[in-house]
């Protein structure tokens, strides 16, 4: 699949996965377009847990109610860390999201499919849950969750917006 087949054929993938397992060479690829972002001044503030023991898997799916995390084969967290790069800058979320969306694309080519689970981690209780399962360091901000695998009931992606609906070339007339 090229770039923008995969761009294109993404979609939120909400339901449950195959028992096929994910190879080691898939995890390390997903990894790598991870690590592939790019990130603001070069302050790499992105980091993951991938985690394919089944028994933490279970754990997680016990304390965060997210469909399909209970029949994933592969689960990454996604964390940041606040670090100001220059002139009391930050850019912790856009490292982080540009990191997942490589993962996105990643995962759509490799047909795999996965939903960005954000919300989930925001909720304390659950946080709280997910820090004690990983064992998480404090300096760690929990942004999300992405259960992996090969999904069951493949979907298509849905409508994007329209060009002309968001774009102005050259200028506002």
């Amino acid at each position: 699949m090229d770039t923008f087949e995969a761009i294109n054929s993404r979609y939120t993938y909400r339901g449950e996965f195959t028992d096929k397992k994910i190879s080691e060479e898939d995890v390390k690829k997903i990894l790598e377009a991870a690590l592939a972002a790019p990130c603001g001044m070069h302050n790499y503030t992105t980091s993951f847990v991938a985690i394919t023991d089944p028994a933490i898997i279970k754990k997680l799916s016990e304390a965060a109610p997210i469909t399909g995390l209970k029949t994933s084969q592969f689960v990454l967290v996604a964390m940041s860390e606040k670090e100001n790069s220059y002139d009391s800058m930050h850019f912790e979320e856009v490292n982080y999201g540009a990191a997942v969306e490589n993962i996105l694309i990643a995962l759509t080519s490799l047909g795999l499919a996965t939903v960005w689970a954000d919300g989930t981690t925001k909720i304390p209780k659950i946080n709280k849950s997910i820090r004690k399962i990983l064992n998480v360091p404090s300096d760690k901000i929990i942004k999300a969750i992405l259960p992996i695998g090969e999904p069951k009931n493949p979907q298509k992606p849905t409508e994007k917006v329209s060009i002309d609906k968001v774009v102005v070339f050259n200028k506002f007339a």
